[in-house]
C-alpha cells in the first residue's frame, strides 16, 4: 500500500484464515520501501501533469512496484495482491476517486492475481470511500476501543460505536515544514526541530479554525485539500520553520483529542508512521491525561502494519466476493464487495 505522504510504498506478506467465527492473521514479514527522489518529486506534482504525463506516470509507478513486490517475495508463495496505489484525485462530492497503477500490467510483471481501487464502488454508492481501514479494524482488532492512524493524514476508528473518518492533517504537514526548515530532512526525526520550537497562537487559531475540522463524519480529506487549507497556509506563514512544527505538533494532537471526546472514548492506541515522532506521542499523551483519556501502546507490528494487513483483508475479501465495505463507515447506501480484479 502508498499512504498520502508520498514517502514509499509497504508490503506485507499476511496470512489470513476465518477460525471460530471471526478473521485471524498472521504477518510472516513486513517492509517499507521509500520512494526514489525523482518519483517522489513527481507525485507530488502528479495532480498538475497533463494527462498524458500523468497516464504515463501510471504505468512507470505500476512498473516499480512491480519490481519491489518481486524483489521483495521472490521465491515466496502467494495466492493474491491486495494493492492501495497512490491517490491522485479523491473528490467525493464529485464522484470522483483515482489511483495510479495498472493492475493489467502489475498481473503480468507479478505473475498474481490483483486486486486493487477499493474507494470506487463506495464513491459510486454515495459514500466518501475514506478511511476504508475501520472495516477489517473492526473484524481485526475488536479489542482496542479507539485506534487513531498518524499518516498524512490522521484518521480514528471508534469500535464500540461504529465510527470511522479522517480527522485531520498529520506527517504530510509535518514533512512539509521539516522540509522547509531544511530541504536534505524528509521528516523531523522523533520531533526534534518541533520540540525546540514556540507556539503561534494566530497560526494555531488558523488551524483550528478550518471549516473541515466542523464537519460531522463520515468524512474525508483529499490530498488538495490538505494543501490548500493546511499546508500551503502554513508554508508560507512568517515564522521560523521549528516554530511552525511546534504549533503543527499541538494543534494536531488538540484536534485528535477533541475527536477522542467528541465520540467518548477513554482510551485510545496509535499506528502508523508519525507515532515515531516521541514529541507528537508525549504531547497527545500529555493533553489525553488531562481529559482522563487513557493512552494503550499497540505492539510494533499493528503500530507499523495495521493498514497494510487491513488492505490485504479487504483485497481477500474482494477476491471471495464477500462485503470489504460499509455504510456504517463511509456513508455509502449500502455496503458492497469494492475493487477491481485482474485475475
Amino acid at each position: 500500500m502508498a499512504g498520502s505522504s508520498a514517502d514509499g510504498i509497504t508490503l506485507g506478506l499476511i496470512r489470513f484464515c476465518y477460525l471460530s467465527d471471526r478473521w485471524h492473521y498472521e504477518l510472516l514479514e513486513g517492509s517499507t520501501i521509500p520512494y526514489p527522489n525523482s518519483l517522489r518529486e513527481v507525485l507530488l506534482k502528479a495532480r498538475d501533469l497533463s494527462a498524458a504525463d500523468i497516464l504515463e506516470l501510471s504505468i512507470s509507478y505500476t512498473d516499480w512496484t512491480a519490481q519491489k513486490v518481486r524483489e521483495t517475495f521472490f521465491h515466496k508463495a502467494y495466492d493474491i495482491v491486495a494493492w492501495h496505489p497512490h491517490t491522485v484525485f479523491h473528490r467525493p462530492d464529485k464522484g470522483l476517486t483515482w489511483s495510479l497503477g495498472d493492475a493489467e500490467r502489475l498481473r503480468v510483471q507479478v505473475g498474481h492475481p490483483v486486486v486493487t481501487h477499493f474507494r470506487a464502488r463506495d464513491i459510486a454508492a454515495g459514500g466518501v470511500g475514506a478511511p476504508l481501514i475501520p472495516f477489517p479494524d473492526a473484524l481485526l482488532f475488536s479489542s482496542y476501543e479507539a485506534l487513531i492512524n498518524l499518516g498524512g493524514i490522521a484518521n480514528l476508528t471508534y469500535l464500540p460505536r461504529p465510527t470511522g473518518y479522517d480527522i485531520c492533517p498529520c506527517n504530510q504537514l509535518l514533512d512539509a515544514l521539516a522540509q522547509q526548515a531544511d530541504p536534505n530532512l524528509l521528516y523531523d526525526p522523533e520531533g526534534t526541530l518541533a520540540q525546540t520550537g514556540d507556539l503561534i497562537p494566530s497560526l494555531a487559531s488558523y488551524f483550528e479554525s478550518q471549516p473541515f475540522l466542523h464537519l460531522p463524519p463520515p468524512k474525508a480529506l483529499d490530498n488538495q485539500s490538505a494543501q490548500q487549507h493546511f499546508i500551503q497556509p502554513f508554508l508560507s506563514y512568517h515564522a521560523h520553520p521549528k516554530d511552525k512544527l511546534h504549533t503543527a505538533v499541538h494543534v494536531i494532537a488538540s484536534t485528535l483529542i477533541k475527536e477522542l471526546k467528541r465520540v467518548q472514548a477513554r482510551s485510545f492506541t496509535l499506528t502508523g508512521g508519525g507515532t515515531y515522532n516521541t514529541f507528537l506521542v508525549a504531547t497527545l499523551q500529555e493533553k489525553a491525561k488531562e481529559e482522563d483519556i487513557q493512552y494503550k501502546p499497540a505492539p510494533s507490528t499493528l503500530v507499523a502494519y495495521r493498514e497494510v494487513i487491513g488492505f490485504g483483508l479487504i483485497g481477500l475479501l474482494r477476491w471471495l466476493g464477500l462485503p470489504n465495505t460499509s455504510k456504517m463507515w463511509t456513508g455509502a447506501r449500502s455496503g458492497h464487495s469494492s475493487g477491481t480484479l485482474s485475475l
